[in-house]
């Protein structure tokens, strides 16, 4: 891995809960704030963090559907291929995209309120796009459950110690500031608080009683990060499993076996052509291969197919449509004009601070 022992602990830290401090990872890496924010910093500028964002339980916020595709193309020349995934990357309902050697060439998921908007969503992308899909395959996502990187720090992990996202009939009634922070979050999930009051014209207490509410009633889980594989030194593996399900203890035995590895990051419980999908990350080919034949061999009486996908390049990825795209980048907009007027005017601009940094500027 492109990374240092002290990169892959703060790192793991991190990952844990987004939105820790540098002076708690601090403490608890007998290091000090100022070394955590500069190596944090740097693996955000050297693009190997790329994105942290709310893990969302998505059929609490009323988003009760959450299909994958499969997709192998043909016959696309790279102005299509660009003109298509430009498509994808705009279309906020469509929150994961990762393309693949393997399977297919693309792993899309859409998320709807209904299944009539799932299907308008499915529709437009075949009407645009159909003739050069020469195979697609359906996965309905019944649960999504996130383990920690625990492999980073050399630990295998704790049993029933995950994030989840959906797998539940409970809906939390979210107001519209709710679903604007969720969007903020989505989009920046260490976005400090007052920034976000900012943005939406509110009070600092109002987005703290708003953020605490999604927290408690597990709308948002945790704030994870999403990695940048080639720049990490690492290799990302979706794998998809036909299960014969016949035996409930066996079923339950893989899943603590996929619970407890530390390189399995994502267990996806489903329906429809698969039943299982884990994400899987590794620093190299012979680790794949070694787990894979590991699982088949203890799972025989289990595992019935095993289809592996090589991500190399992941567009997008959270649990959540982001409904409101704007309000960060018209913020952005309003700030830079502001500050372009305000030099114009011999002022400071808005964003320079006169005072010295304080702890709350270390945290971040």
């Amino acid at each position: 891995m492109n990374l240092t022992e002290l990169d892959k602990k703060i790192l793991f830290e991190l990952d844990k809960d987004g939105r820790v401090s540098f002076s708690e990872i601090a403490r608890t890496l007998g290091s000090t704030p100022q070394v955590i924010k500069y190596h944090a910093e740097q693996m955000q500028e050297k693009g190997i963090i790329k994105h942290f964002w709310a893990f969302t339980d998505y059929d609490k916020a009323d988003y009760s559907f959450f299909w994958g595709y499969w997709l192998k193309f043909g016959g696309l020349t790279k102005e299509k291929e660009s003109e298509m995934y430009a498509d994808f990357n705009a279309n906020k309902y469509i929150p994961i995209i990762m393309r693949s050697d393997g399977y297919a060439d693309v792993m899309l998921a859409i998320i709807a309120r209904d299944v009539f908007h799932q299907t308008q969503i499915l529709q437009d992308i075949f009407s645009k796009y159909g003739q050069y899909i020469t195979m697609s395959d359906i996965f309905v996502g019944l649960g999504f459950i996130k383990f920690p990187r625990t492999y980073l720090v050399g630990k295998e992990n704790e049993f029933q110690k995950f994030a989840v996202s959906g797998g539940t009939t409970e809906k939390i009634k979210l107001s519209e500031n709710d679903r604007k922070i969720i969007s903020l979050l989505l989009q920046d999930g260490r976005m400090e608080l007052t920034r976000i009051a900012k943005i939406l014209g509110v009070s600092v207490g109002l987005v703290h009683k708003h953020f605490n509410k999604l927290e408690q009633s597990g709308v948002i889980t945790k704030i994870a990060c999403t990695l940048d594989y080639q720049k990490a030194g690492l290799l990302f593996y979706r794998v998809v499993f036909k299960i014969v399900q016949f035996d409930q203890k066996r079923i339950d035995d893989l899943y603590k076996f996929c619970c407890l590895h530390p390189n399995i990051i994502n267990y996806v419980k489903g329906m429809g052509n698969w039943d299982l999908m884990l994400d899987i990350e590794v620093e190299n080919r012979e680790a794949i291969r070694d787990l894979i034949r590991e699982m088949k061999n203890n799972f025989k009486d289990v595992i019935r197919q095993v289809e592996i996908n090589e991500i190399y390049q992941m567009d997008k990825f959270t649990q959540m449509a982001i409904e409101y795209p704007d309000l960060l980048k018209n913020y952005e907009k309003k700030i830079k004009t502001e500050s372009l007027q305000k030099i114009e005017k011999n002022e400071e601009p808005a964003n320079i601070k006169s005072q010295p940094a304080t702890e709350e500027d270390i945290y971040y």
